[in-house]
């Protein structure tokens, strides 16, 4: 079963390997990026430019959607991580 499915963090090392495996099973995938130069054209791929600390942001780019897949993180290093993450 083909599914529509918004994927946060897909320019991330998790969501990379979501992003590849979602269009492998040949769903058709929205990646919600800050910079959407990031991800290659593919087949079955929209890309949206997104943060994911912007609710409304988020809220537009998910609607309609099947399913949302969260591969956010803000970055190990970040130095508010905890916070950033329950945020996003």
């Amino acid at each position: 079963m083909t599914m529509n499915i918004a994927l946060i963090g897909a320019t991330g090392f998790v969501g990379s390997a979501l992003l590849s495996e979602l269009l492998q099973r040949g769903h058709r995938v929205t990646a919600l990026a800050r910079n959407p130069a990031k991800l290659a054209a593919h087949n079955g791929l929209t890309v949206v430019t997104a943060d994911a600390q912007d609710a409304a942001q988020v809220a537009r780019a998910v609607a309609g959607h099947d399913a949302l897949v969260s591969a956010y993180n803000p970055g190990w290093s970040h130095p508010a991580l905890h916070d950033e993450f329950l945020k996003g």
